[in-house]
């Protein structure tokens, strides 16, 4: 195949070859927004997939969740846990399932993204109170999944990363996106969003992963630009960065669409950097 040419329908070929989300995590998002949970229905439905309740436990039994005491029964948790501290850790919970090999094309080993793409749901978390969203649940999603094209562009851009590193060092002025779409004719955020179109999230959702690089589309609404500025926070802090981190720019105009002001952003990066270290002593200890 010729690079030259627009490689959009190739890369989106490969987004059928991600497994689903797990359909437990689909029916336990979808009794989470009822406004009364019968928690016993819903620990019926977790229990049922082994690996989300080992995650579920061991995430919310970490510092970083603060909870008052261990828990050992996902009733016991869920108990403790606001409904969207239950759908944030629930979410967090599947994020292995597509992590098991490193990516590659944007020198990210498998913790790292897994790091960063809690720290966007912990940095999100922060600034949706300081924001004064009441609502934040798919703010957490669009947080925690906003890096999930990264997994289907990295089966095709192992092959072009040296391309990319070229691009970026002779044009300088360069988004990392702006790069990705001169090589690749596509960029992460798209395929993404595309990804969870196809996996039915709202549609709030992916649009918000969609705009998280795209400065005409993450000023549209708060929750695009909560997302954003979440993901760029966590990659000032450096956390779970790869070969695109310092090719970005926070546009003008972010901080206000997300509702937020100077003077939340340092409490919201202390906050954050102390819950990921919580989450690396509990996990790569």
């Amino acid at each position: 195949m010729n690079r030259r040419e627009p490689v959009l329908e190739h890369i989106f070929e490969k987004v059928d070859r991600i497994p689903n989300f797990p359909e437990t995590a689909r029916r336990a998002l979808a009794l989470l927004q009822n406004d009364e949970v019968d928690f016993a229905e819903l620990e019926k439905v977790v229990r049922h997939d082994a690996a989300i309740t080992a995650n579920f436990l061991k995430l919310v039994n970490s510092a970083a969740f603060g909870l008052p005491r261990k828990v050992n029964t996902l009733l016991q948790a869920f108990s403790l846990l606001g409904i969207n501290q239950i759908k944030f850790v629930l979410i967090a919970s599947c994020l292995g399932e597509y992590l098991k090999e490193p990516i590659r094309g944007y020198g990210l080993s498998p913790e790292e993204i897994w790091l960063h793409s809690m720290a966007c749901g912990l940095a999100a978390e922060a600034l949706a109170r300081r924001a004064g969203l009441h609502r934040p649940e798919n703010l957490y999603t669009a947080a925690l999944l906003h890096d999930i094209g990264k997994i289907v562009l990295g089966l095709y851009v192992e092959g072009e990363l040296h391309d990319l590193e070229k691009t970026l060092k002779e044009n300088p002025g360069l988004t990392f996106m702006q790069a990705e779409w001169m090589v690749l004719g596509a960029d992460h955020a798209i395929v993404g969003a595309e990804l969870l179109r196809r996996w039915e999230f709202p549609r709030e959702v992916y649009f918000a992963v969609r705009a998280h690089h795209d400065e005409s589309l993450m000023l549209q609404g708060r929750l695009p630009a909560l997302t954003a500025l979440a993901n760029a926070l966590v990659n000032l802090m450096g956390i779970g960065v790869g070969v695109d981190t310092f090719a970005y720019h926070i546009p003008e105009g972010l901080l206000e669409a997300a509702g937020v002001g100077e003077k939340d952003l340092y409490p919201v990066i202390v906050e954050t950097f102390a819950r990921v270290e919580n989450l690396k002593a509990a996990f790569f200890s």
